[in-house]
C-alpha cells in the first residue's frame, strides 16, 4: 500500500480554506481520477502541527490518495501530466495560496 499526500507548505501570509476544499475541490478530485487512478482511500488532514510545539504550524492541509500498487502510483502520475488535472490546477486559488509538495511513501503495518 502507498500513500500519496500534497503537503500544502505553511507560508506567513496564507491563507486555506478547509471548507471549499472539503465541498469542492475533493470532490472534483473524486470526480476527475474516476477511471483513471483506483485508490483506496482519499482523505485530507488540516492544521498539522509539531508535536509539543503546538505554535509550530507545519501545513494547514494535506491531501491524502491511499493505491494498492506502484502501477497506481504511475497512473496519478500520468493524470498529474495531462490536461484532466486542468480544472483542479485552476481551483488551487479558490482556496490558498501554499504550495503543494508532493510526496508519496510505502505503508507498512505490524
Amino acid at each position: 500500500m502507498y500513500a500519496i499526500r500534497a503537503t500544502y507548505l505553511a507560508r506567513d501570509d496564507m491563507y486555506f480554506d478547509q471548507e471549499y476544499y472539503v465541498n469542492y475541490h475533493m470532490p472534483l478530485a473524486q470526480k476527475l481520477l474516476s477511471g483513471r487512478v483506483k485508490y483506496v482511500q482519499m482523505y485530507a488532514e488540516f492544521d498539522t502541527r509539531v508535536m509539543m510545539q503546538e505554535n509550530e504550524l507545519r501545513s494547514p492541509g494535506i491531501f491524502v490518495l491511499m493505491v494498492e500498487s506502484k502501477a497506481e502510483i504511475q497512473a496519478f502520475n500520468l493524470f498529474r501530466r495531462s490536461e484532466h488535472v486542468k480544472p483542479l490546477r485552476e481551483d488551487i486559488k479558490n482556496y490558498t495560496n501554499c504550495e503543494p509538495e508532493w510526496t508519496v511513501a510505502e505503508l507498512v503495518g505490524y
